[in-house]
């Protein structure tokens, strides 16, 4: 299994795409640095806002670019790795050696919710980092609901569960997101059945909100705004979404 992560993360890295998402990621997590220090301010919504401090700020840059990871790179990566290598004719010289379609839809689905982590990982840093050089420090913050302040180390476990529900939020569009390429041939076709499902979701119900804005769920899930109820349809289309997309790999014949 090792070996074959191994060998798709290298494939993974030879696409141009990879390079261009990371390159472009790391830029816009610069610009959105500087953005959100001129405007000195952190929105949750139209309505509420806090001054923005260093303890804060990792927070907020992640509200900026979570539309990015969510609407762009997650999936194009994703698509690419499946639909773009199967139309490439990558996929079928990968199949006709005697391995498991089951462990390479494993081992693909992992490195990119890998990738997503990295990516995750080097906003956080970068958060932090620019927000405890360029920003105010302050004895205690608060969030979306004012009754509740945070110290320093408070505030950074505060920043830091929120990028691990964010994290959950990326795993479960990865796995809507490889259904998808399992129905759809066309990568293009992929990508706006992605959108129209996430933009669909708010119609269903507001419980798959998360899908589109996910920092807006985030946000009222660490306020203790509707409890932890919004978590049950993140793994809802993480665990069952992967699961059915695997058994359906194993039933469909990528070799022809």
């Amino acid at each position: 299994m090792l070996q074959l992560m191994q060998s798709d993360w290298q494939r993974m890295w030879k696409r141009k795409k990879s390079f261009v998402s990371l390159l472009i990621f790391i830029c816009i997590v610069m610009l959105d640095c500087l953005f959100l220090k001129m405007m000195r301010i952190g929105a949750f919504d139209n309505i509420s806002s806090v001054p923005l401090t260093a303890q804060n700020f990792s927070l907020f840059l992640l509200k900026e670019v979570s539309f990015f990871l969510t609407l762009i790179i997650g999936p194009i990566l994703m698509i690419d790795s499946f639909n773009g290598e199967y139309h490439a004719g990558q996929l079928r010289m990968v199949l006709i050696r005697p391995i498991s379609v089951i462990r390479l839809f494993a081992a693909k689905w992992i490195n990119l919710a890998l990738f997503m982590a990295i990516l995750l990982g080097a906003t956080f840093v970068a958060g932090e980092t620019f927000g405890h050089l360029f920003l105010p420090g302050a004895d205690s913050v608060a969030f979306l609901n004012p009754d509740r302040s945070y110290g320093p180390a408070g505030a950074f476990m505060y920043c830091l569960e929120s990028y691990g529900l964010f994290m959950l939020i990326l795993l479960a569009q990865l796995s809507l997101t490889a259904f998808i390429c399992t129905l759809l041939p066309s990568p293009i076709i992929c990508y706006l059945g992605w959108i129209a499902i996430a933009a669909g979701s708010l119609y269903v119900s507001n419980k798959f909100s998360f899908l589109l804005m996910g920092m807006a769920a985030i946000f009222k899930w660490m306020a203790g705004y509707g409890g932890h109820g919004y978590l049950l349809p993140v793994f809802v289309c993480m665990i069952p979404g992967f699961a059915v997309t695997m058994l359906w790999w194993d039933r469909r014949n990528w070799v022809k």
